[in-house]
């Protein structure tokens, strides 16, 4: 015989567990994020990882109910939602990794003007019957050499080198990341 308890039994409640995104809506938001994040990069950073964070769960709300591309659509354009929060600070903060970026840019642009060339001198010798040239520049002895049993390229790296790369890092990184602002008080309304 079996007995009925005559209790109603009280369902559990069922842990909410978020909906994974599809990987076209899981690709959306990281672009979105991504851009986000370049923006909001003169934001204090513990500060802007929250916000994200935040963001990214309301996305994923949204976007359980509207879908993705809606729900990024009624988020606006990053930059407009980054320069709201920035507006919040009260004054401009460098842009520290913009200005890394900037600097490696330039550094590597230095970089590879220095192999066109080289290439360029190893291409001249080829042209007129190969052989041996050395050049100076800024203190710098570089020996190219393009013969039937070699080619090659020698040389030394010189404090002038090292300085016109450091330099020219330098100023591409002040100029981006906009320094100057450690030493300005707070931005006018």
């Amino acid at each position: 015989m079996t007995s009925i308890d005559p209790t109603p039994s009280v369902p559990r409640p069922i842990a909410h567990r978020p909906v994974r995104p599809e990987f076209s809506d899981q690709l959306r938001l990281d672009w979105y994020l991504i851009r986000l994040d370049w923006h909001l990069q003169d934001y204090p950073q513990k500060a802007a990882r929250a916000i994200k964070r935040e963001i990214k769960s309301d996305l994923l709300t949204a976007a359980a109910q509207v879908g993705m591309p809606a729900a990024l659509a009624a988020l606006g354009r990053p930059v407009v939602l980054a320069h709201g929060y920035l507006g919040e600070l009260g004054r401009d903060r460098p842009r520290f990794t913009a200005g890394a970026v900037a600097a490696g840019l330039a550094i590597g642009v230095i970089w590879f003007l220095q192999i066109a060339y080289a290439f360029g001198a190893l291409d001249t010798l080829e042209a007129t019957g190969g052989g041996t040239a050395t050049m100076t520049s800024l203190g710098a002895a570089v020996t190219y050499t393009h013969t039937s049993s070699a080619i090659s390229v020698e040389g030394a790296f010189t404090w002038q080198w090292f300085a016109l790369w450091l330099g020219v890092g330098m100023v591409a990184f002040v100029l981006t990341s906009r320094l100057w602002r450690l030493w300005r008080g707070p931005a006018a309304a």
